[in-house]
């Protein structure tokens, strides 16, 4: 019985393997981006990742470093204490057939940890209360003259680029969101 499943299912992961590496053909194989079993998967190296926001464009006006702050907390401090312990096992042996099949029954002790969690006092830790962040200001936010003083937080790079540039350069850059 097992011999005719094999054959089967075999063919079955052929025929999907064979699916999926066809659904993850090039760009231009004519898939459609976003359908079939290759959906959920992460994008390949020629897939761009979208972001969230669009590329802004404006005149630098200031840029703000906000360092990672964090307190000290305390949790509780679990370690494992374990017991030892013997349970009874039942073994059973049969020999013969029909009216000549014995049945042999024997016990034995087997022994084992049985282990688990427990509190023993409290340990401190690093808690972060507010993250790391790099902020830039931009004037003439996308050519717009009214739309001065808007904040963006952006990547580390952008940040160290808006640090070394004069105050009133053009910069555009893709923010990680609005506000600081």
């Amino acid at each position: 019985m097992h011999r005719r499943r094999r054959p089967y299912s075999a063919a079955v992961t052929a025929a999907l393997l064979a699916a999926l590496l066809g659904a993850c053909g090039s760009p231009d194989s004519g898939a459609v981006a976003g359908s079939g079993p290759s959906a959920t998967a992460s994008p390949g190296p020629r897939t761009p990742v979208a972001k969230a926001d669009p590329p802004v464009t404006g005149a630098l006006d200031d840029h703000r470093h906000v360092a990672r702050r964090t307190t000290t907390g305390r949790r509780p401090h679990m370690v494992q204490r374990c017991t030892d312990r013997t349970r009874r096992v039942r073994h059973t042996s049969s020999s013969g057939s029909g009216k000549r099949k014995s049945t042999r029954t024997w016990y034995t002790t087997e022994h084992y940890k049985d282990c688990r969690k427990v509190q023993q006092g409290t340990e401190s830790y690093t808690r972060v209360v507010s993250a790391e962040r790099w902020c830039v200001e931009l004037d003439d936010v996308g050519g717009d003259r009214t739309r001065d003083d808007v904040w963006f937080k952006v990547d580390s790079a952008t940040y160290g680029r808006a640090a070394d540039a004069e105050e009133g350069t053009r910069m555009s850059f893709t923010p990680l969101a609005t506000g600081c």
